[in-house]
């Protein structure tokens, strides 16, 4: 189990160890100067990517017990969750019991960090209005909080970055490869909730200086990371065939979620090899588009519910399916990323729906 002893406000990039030692988190403050990263050995990075698990009802354990038969035969390292991780209007305290009927317990059988992102639902006060951003602080919070269930519960702050596994550069000097080695992966959780959704009233929240503030800490940190490959994800995607759609259409309202949109545009797009996202309750692989140069984009908001694609061609994908939930599985070794989809059937039957490999 990993052991957090880190105080809030951070000054200095904390190295975690426990169940994926080397993993360093880099807060949301973190200057560019306290970058940091040790040796694990070990040269693969395997994880799952499910996203709207969090209602703690059938559906989500199935998908959970699903994640535990794939784990014990492939390995995982780690889990990203990508938001509405509580539903329906997120904690009320990090003393809720929701912690452990929604998250605790329907994962009690696997032992591997989650890395979490926050999601609308997670930020409201009422079902899904996102406007209500303090009550994501909760969320920041239980990872600090002493004495809970697990320490599976990652989320340092409401965007952070860390890496995994960290492996030796070929490239340095026998002398520097002693001290300096670099991973392999570098993760960038996302906090797309205040600039996707409409203007909290906390001028905290503001979508304007909120996207300054965090497109300011994304852009130093990615230019200080070693990792060969880059990795985004957060609850909104930046396109979706799901009911939600596309950043800047989401609900098919002109303009709703065009501050996201524009963050990930001038800041994240082409900069990352993928943007992994939930917020619609399917799971879809998507070509890049050219909006956002190279990257392409994958939806797993399939952990706990499903929804029916509104409009299956709105972009073009390399795969997808609605009305059914699922997960990936995703491994990174060299120059392959290699993701396997998994669907859960309404017996809590999983099977391979689709592999696919994007090479560097």
């Amino acid at each position: 189990m990993m052991k957090y002893s880190m105080k809030r406000p951070f000054t200095l990039l904390p190295i975690l160890a426990g169940m994926f030692a080397g993993q360093a988190i880099a807060m949301s403050n973190t200057p560019k100067d306290s970058v940091e990263v040790t040796p694990v050995a070990g040269k693969i990075v395997r994880f799952i990517a499910v996203g709207d698990t969090g209602t703690g009802k059938e559906g989500q354990y199935q998908v959970a017990g699903a994640i535990e038969s794939v784990c014990a035969i492939r390995g995982c390292d780690f889990a990203l969750g990508l938001g509405d991780n509580i539903y329906e209007a997120g904690v009320d305290s990090v003393d809720d019991v929701q912690w452990l009927d929604k998250f605790e317990k329907p994962y009690q059988n696997l032992n591997m960090p989650f890395y979490m992102t926050l999601g609308n639902h997670d930020n409201s006060y009422f079902a899904g209005g996102g406007l209500d951003n303090t009550k994501g602080e909760l969320q920041v919070d239980y990872h600090y909080k002493e004495g809970r269930f697990s320490e599976k519960w990652n989320m340092p702050a409401r965007y952070y970055h860390f890496s995994a596994p960290l492996t030796e550069n070929e490239s340095l000097t026998e002398t520097e490869s002693l001290t300096k080695n670099v991973p392999l992966v570098d993760f960038f959780s996302l906090d797309s909730n205040p600039l996707a959704a409409l203007s909290d009233i906390d001028q905290k929240y503001w979508q304007l200086p909120y996207k300054k503030q965090q497109a300011a800490w994304f852009d130093e940190t990615i230019k200080s990371s070693l990792g060969a490959w880059k990795i985004a994800f957060a609850h909104h995607p930046y396109i979706s065939n799901g009911s939600h759609g596309n950043a800047g259409l989401y609900d098919y309202v002109a303009g709703l979620g065009g501050v996201y949109q524009d963050f990930l545009e001038q800041e994240v797009c082409n900069r990352v090899d993928v943007i992994i996202a939930g917020h619609d309750h399917d799971m879809q692989w998507l070509a890049p588009v050219s909006s956002c140069g190279k990257t392409f984009h994958m939806v797993s908001g399939a952990g706990a519910k499903t929804r029916t694609f509104s409009n299956p061609d709105r972009n073009e994908a390399y795969w997808q399916a609605d009305e059914t939930l699922g997960f990936y599985y995703i491994e990174i070794e060299g120059n392959e990323f290699r993701g396997t989809a998994y669907l859960v059937n309404a017996d809590g039957e999983h099977h391979i729906a689709h592999q696919q490999t994007i090479t560097r």
